[in-house]
């Protein structure tokens, strides 16, 4: 939407994630905020996936997410849509290198 998330400096970018798809425990490096457009945003903290940890975010809710956190995400209950602000280049390491669905 606004910027170049692969070169330096700030990026907002949308990200829509179909109903039922989890993305498994990873981490960015830089801080993000999420802002959630549409759906429910299910969101998890730690290094295993653990649907008790996840945690319901409803439209407009926002979410501060400093950089190195590890986490996990779940379209428990439909497709969400969030927006996302940072500062770039973009980073996203899967804390198990077999759940990185670019490696497939």
């Amino acid at each position: 939407m606004v910027g170049d998330p692969m070169k330096p400096g700030p990026y907002v970018v949308r990200v829509k994630l179909p109903g039922g798809q989890r993305l498994m425990p990873h981490r960015h490096e830089e801080d993000r905020i999420y802002t959630v457009i549409s759906g429910v945003f299910y969101i998890g903290h730690g290094e295993t996936f653990d649907d008790e940890k996840l945690q319901a975010h409803a439209p407009g809710a926002v979410i501060v997410l400093p950089g190195g956190t590890p986490h996990f995400h779940w379209a428990k209950s439909g497709e969400y849509v969030t927006q996302v602000t940072a500062f770039g280049p973009i980073t996203l390491e899967y804390l198990d290198p077999r759940d990185d669905p670019r490696s497939g």
